[in-house]
């Protein structure tokens, strides 16, 4: 999607912003847990192993200042380099989080992913079910969708409700407004449903857009991005940076779950704290992971708004004629998807209109003398 590999666009970063919180973390805390695996004893230091090496530095510590800021200036390279590596593998694991990438057939992942995709449309049925009702106009509003036994009697005209009835019909207005948010996140055709929620979100966003205006908005999204204004593009990069940001953190959560089991598993390490690490590793991760799902989403919002804002312009930037009304805008957008899209007989019988340059004043053409133009002001 563009929208997705556009996250890693836009002006370059400073190296600095790469470096986050959990980089300092992860190496936290893998040197306190193999802090008894590497310390140096006797024995270890008189042979010619990792141990050896790990005397050599517990030595350098013991040198000074200026051996301590040797090992400073060391885990700020490695944090650095970690942290690079990670930036790199943000956008990958969006895209693998979409599930645009996911395989719909084999014995492994095939399976999961059909089993995710038919709960997706169980979960759609019962809240498109759920946001059809009228809510507060129905009844008294004490039943939502799925609710048994029958409807209470709306109270007569003009006596009030009772605080139990009123409650139940906000419960019920609550319940239908949550329903309607959570279809605004799907598509709404069955055969554009993705086994995940960061994929159903982009795929909702790509379907409202193209079904205002019929543009595809991943095609034309390289000459959108050069049609931004700055509080657009400005708008754009934050919501770009929040989610890369929960992404990176959502990958050093996994990394330091990895890394705490593989520890775990080594002699001189107490395995209790590496196993308290690694579940709460997991647990920061589930977290991580619902936060990105809701970056995402404000992320396609700010999306649709801008190319809602700058479809005139992206019709203009290329030529194209302007569609008069609704139905035309569908059907210029079709088109106009189709030509970005390098589909052949794409409308070519279109001429590209540009507006005539503005008309230069003719040196012969009358002027206005002085006391005109002081009468003017």
């Amino acid at each position: 999607m563009g929208a997705i590999s556009a996250l890693a666009s836009g002006p370059a970063k400073r190296w600095t912003a790469l470096i986050s919180g959990g980089a300092y973390a992860f190496l936290a805390v893998v040197v306190l847990l193999l802090r008894p695996w590497v310390g140096p004893t006797a024995e270890s230091c008189a042979g010619d192993d990792l141990h050896a090496a790990v005397c050599d530095l517990a030595d350098l510590a013991d040198g000074g200042p200026l051996a301590l800021t040797a090992l400073g200036v060391l885990a700020v390279v490695v944090a650095t380099g970690l942290s690079l590596v990670v930036a790199a593998l943000a956008v990958p694991l969006l895209q693998l989080l979409a599930g645009t990438s996911l395989p719909a057939h084999g014995a492994l992942v095939a399976p999961l992913v059909r089993l995710a995709l038919r709960r997706r449309y169980v979960v759609k049925r019962r809240l498109t079910a759920l946001a059809e009702t009228e809510g507060p106009d129905r009844s008294d509003g004490a039943r939502g969708a799925g609710e048994a036994g029958p409807p209470t009697a709306r109270p007569a005209a003009g006596v009030p409700p009772t605080p139990l009835a009123a409650a139940r019909r906000a419960q019920a207005a609550t319940r239908v407004a949550r329903a309607r948010r959570r279809l605004h996140r799907l598509p709404v055709h069955d055969d554009l449903m993705l086994p995940t929620r960061i994929g159903n979100s982009f795929a909702a966003m790509n379907g409202r857009v193209r079904g205002r205006h019929g543009i595809d908005p991943s095609l034309g999204w390289p000459l959108l991005e050069q049609l931004f204004d700055d509080a657009a593009r400005r708008r754009l990069e934050q919501g770009s940076d929040q989610v890369l940001s929960r992404a990176r953190n959502l990958l050093w959560a996994v990394l330091t779950v990895l890394v705490c089991l593989a520890i775990s598993f080594l002699d001189r390490v107490h395995g209790l704290p590496a196993g308290i690490v690694a579940v709460a590793g997991c647990v920061i991760a589930l977290l991580l992971l619902v936060g990105l799902g809701d970056s995402v989403d404000a992320y396609t919002d700010t999306v649709e708004a801008a190319v809602l804002r700058h479809h005139d312009a992206l019709y203009e930037a290329a030529g194209w004629p302007l569609p008069a009304d609704t139905e035309a805008a569908r059907r210029t957008g079709a088109e106009f998807t189709a030509y970005l899209n390098r589909v052949d007989g794409a409308r070519p019988e279109v001429t590209f209109e540009r507006p005539p340059p503005p008309a230069e004043p003719s040196p012969l053409s009358p002027r206005p003398s002085p006391r005109q133009e002081g009468t003017a002001q």
